[in-house]
């Protein structure tokens, strides 16, 4: 009688604390499926912040991403000499922009003009996709981050032929810039004709705040 008893009260019982515990459990679950939810909402946003509103970005967009990052490319070849010659694969590599870089060098102001057109013609261009205007933005900052080495190494390398170690270290800076913009170009190319917006090192946080300065958002 006492296990009929006890087995009663254990069927009566159970149910609620099991309901309790399952209780505390959803209870407890809640905040966290909360936070996870605004989390990922959050990264939708942000990923479809420069889209032109449909969530997708169409060939023309992707392909006037891409093409600013040409200026800066163009302006950091005469950096890459001294891997040409060490490196005739690389200078193979850049083969197929013989052409325009020799119009860009040869052409009076063509960098200049270059530079006025993506600046004015597309990332002051409200009617080009956010995504478009950030990518030429962070282009245009690359290119003008190269005036600051330019200057340095003018400044520093008067005649670096004549020390063997100046000479090393002019090699070196070179290199260095040459391989930086490079990289950066072609991640930069590279997201931007799949649709993805690169975040440059040293130029993505400016390239924010100007477009926020724009009202063309940020990443």
């Amino acid at each position: 009688k006492t296990l009929r008893m006890a087995s009663a009260m254990q069927s009566k019982w159970c149910p609620c604390l099991a309901n309790h515990r399952q209780g505390g459990v959803r209870t407890a679950a809640a905040p966290l499926r909360s936070r996870a939810v605004s989390r990922a909402h959050t990264v939708r946003t942000s990923a479809n912040l420069f889209d032109k509103g449909t969530g997708e970005r169409d060939a023309a967009d992707r392909v006037m991403a891409t093409l600013p990052y040409l200026l800066p490319l163009l302006d950091v070849l005469p950096f890459g000499k001294f891997l040409f010659m060490q490196y005739p694969f690389v200078a193979r590599a850049m083969a197929p922009l013989g052409p325009i870089a020799g119009l860009y060098n040869t052409v009076p102001f063509a960098p200049f003009i270059a530079f006025l057109a993506v600046y004015f013609g597309i990332v002051n261009n409200q009617n080009l996709s956010g995504f478009t205007r950030f990518n030429a933005l962070q282009a245009v900052l690359l290119d003008v981050l190269l005036i600051i080495p330019q200057v340095l190494i003018t400044s520093l390398f008067h005649n670096p032929g004549g020390d063997p170690l100046a000479l090393q270290a002019f090699i070196t800076v070179n290199n260095t810039i040459f391989l930086y913009v490079t990289i950066n170009v072609a991640y930069g190319m590279g997201s931007s004709i799949v649709g993805q917006s690169a975040r440059l090192p040293l130029v993505a946080e400016a390239a924010d705040a100007q477009m926020h300065g724009r009202g063309g958002g940020g990443m």
